[in-house]
């Protein structure tokens, strides 16, 4: 689990920056930081900090413009989705994200597809690598004082 302090923006980004040139460096993470860095506990219901890992990920195939996101597990048991999407302007006005609780069994929420975004397969490769982006970014923080 990943602390929930303010700095996980910072945090997230000094990680990533870390991955350069390393075997868990990709284009993709690069999006799913960007991901991660917006969500807001305010909006959203949960915020980077609260994941506990991630049962499924998934990527987009359009060049032009990038889509993404995953279904994860938050420290209070409950899971959510994520996706995103980047457009031209990369991470600027004609990008987003939307997120939810999934609720009962529900393994993969369709949201991508429903909007119009690229098709996408869940990709197990991607959810192992944000899983060891996630152990890793936990590895380097502070542990929080209630687990302590």
């Amino acid at each position: 689990m990943i602390d929930s302090g303010k700095n996980i923006a910072s945090d997230l980004l000094a990680a990533r920056r870390s991955l350069r040139g390393t075997p868990w460096d990709g284009s993709y993470l690069d999006h799913f930081v960007q991901i991660l860095c917006r969500l807001d506990a305010d909006r959203h219901g949960f915020a980077a900090g609260d994941l506990t890992a991630i049962e499924a990920a998934w990527v987009g195939g359009d060049k032009a413009a990038w889509s993404g996101g995953f279904v994860a597990r938050l420290n209070d048991g409950r899971r959510v989705h994520v996706d995103g999407r980047a457009g031209l302007t990369h991470w600027g006005e004609d990008s987003d994200i939307d997120s939810g609780l999934v609720e009962g069994r529900e393994p993969h929420p369709e949201l991508g597809a429903r909007y119009g975004w690229q098709q996408h397969n869940w990709d197990e490769e991607l959810t192992r690598g944000l899983n060891e982006f996630l152990a890793k970014l936990a590895a380097e923080r502070p542990a929080s004082p209630s687990s302590q």
